[in-house]
């Protein structure tokens, strides 16, 4: 009978379904493809670049793209793809280094102060307060200011207000968490606060964690690009996107390739990001 619903057994069971949904989706795919490649890029790049990112050439200066130099050559001569790859060594450097800081310490803070609420809820509220008055690349360019150019130092500034964002998201997840059940049950069973915060509240907050923790290293690949740009960050001749974009900008009009290809890496760069944080959120709300 055509129009007869489907018996038990030809019924999706719960376990198909969540076998369904467990599939890794296209946008997660292409994220994962990306941030790959990019890894690689940053782990062995003399493997892949062609050529050396520091040789001068100057028989080849501003050369366009061509089957010798697939992406053109800068001032210098230097081959450009191969300082893009090697710029991904920097840039990916940035994303982790600007990011696992204030990871840690912003999670710890949050799961203390979301727990025990109180008088330490109300003095982080007013760091809170203090710290998104101002605009978060206004803070970091000034304490760089202070502090001087150069790597370590936007690592510093970064960290130094990067961890508000983190504490902030974490303490609200640990919240809402602390009035379920299995906390309260925690709290019978005698088990300490320490123990209940870090191993049964904290777990259950992560995925909101690791979906922006992932977000915010595309974000701080563009804020470290932006400061190299600015001539805040990397320093020449250190090969690194922003340094690049900034190389190239006095020669648009007559060499665009300088600058436009190490934009396209930022963006190519911050987008797999984005998609693998994406599909990774997904992935785990599905598995709680």
């Amino acid at each position: 009978m055509s129009g007869a619903l489907p018996t038990l057994a030809e019924a999706p069971t719960e376990a198909s379904l969540r076998r369904k949904r467990l599939r890794i989706s296209v946008p997660l795919t292409l994220g994962i493809i990306i941030t790959v490649f990019f890894l690689v890029c940053a782990i062995v790049p003399g493997w892949i670049a062609p050529y050396d990112p520091l040789s001068f050439d100057y028989s080849n200066l501003q050369v366009g793209p061509s089957w010798i130099h697939l992406l053109g050559t800068d001032n210098f001569g230097r081959d450009e793809l191969s300082r893009i790859i090697w710029a991904a060594q920097v840039d990916i450097q940035i994303a982790l280094f600007c990011t696992i800081p204030p990871l840690i310490v912003g999670t710890i803070i949050g799961s203390l102060v979301g727990y025990y609420g109180g008088i330490a809820d109300m003095i982080f509220g007013r760091v809170v307060d203090l710290v998104v008055t101002f605009p978060f690349m206004v803070l970091v360019i000034a304490i760089v200011a202070v502090l001087g150019p150069g790597l370590v130092n936007v690592y510093i500034a970064v960290s130094a207000v990067g961890w508000v964002f983190y504490a902030r998201l974490v303490r609200s997840e640990i919240m809402v968490l602390r009035q379920a059940d299995f906390a309260a049950a925690g709290r019978v069973m005698g088990y300490s606060d320490l123990r209940i915060i870090f191993r049964h509240l904290l777990p259950n907050a992560l995925i909101a964690v690791v979906v922006y923790w992932m977000t915010d290293m595309a974000l701080d690949i563009l804020l470290g690009s932006s400061l190299g740009y600015l001539g805040l960050g990397a320093q020449p001749p250190t090969a690194e996107w922003g340094v690049l974009v900034s190389d190239g900008k006095n020669f648009m009009d007559t060499s665009w390739w300088m600058s436009v290809f190490p934009g396209i890496a930022i963006v190519l760069c911050g987008t797999g990001l984005s998609l693998l944080g994406d599909g990774v959120a997904d992935l785990l709300a599905v598995k709680r």
